[in-house]
């Protein structure tokens, strides 16, 4: 008699916590924060062109990377560019819109002269059309 009594209030006891766990889990489920909400809906900005200088020890290419920034900055066009420093010893992403640059033909050779001044190195990506992958520090 004691063992069934005893057995009858085990069972008893864990469908009660069983209930109480689905409770809970169907409030948290059901009402997303606002945070997430509006984190969701905004969507990401697609850059032109993406050019990263990457790091494996020993820094970023600086020969490279001031050729790259001479020729930018001395473009009669001047565009503009978003940089995002991401790395502990020079790692950075330089994120271009091209708007200043009215036609695709300009935005070709654009596209071509950076290319050609940073091949050679397989310490530089250039995306093009894409995200800035690196959010910086």
């Amino acid at each position: 008699m004691k063992r069934l009594f005893f057995l009858a209030a085990l069972v008893s006891l864990s469908c009660i916590s069983c209930k109480a766990k689905k409770e809970a889990a169907k409030t948290t489920e059901s009402a997303p924060p606002a945070a997430n909400l509006a984190a969701t809906q905004e969507s990401p900005k697609t850059y032109r062109l993406i050019v990263s200088f990457k790091s494996k020890g020993a820094g970023t290419p600086s020969e490279k990377r001031a050729a790259f920034l001479k020729y930018v900055d001395n473009h009669p066009q001047k565009p503009s560019y978003q940089t995002v420093l991401w790395g502990r010893e020079g790692e950075t992403d330089y994120c271009f819109d091209l708007a200043e640059l009215a036609s695709k033909k300009d935005q070709v050779l654009f596209l071509e002269e950076v290319k050609r001044i940073t091949t050679g190195s397989d310490l530089i990506d250039i995306s093009e059309n894409a995200e800035c992958q690196h959010k910086g520090r």
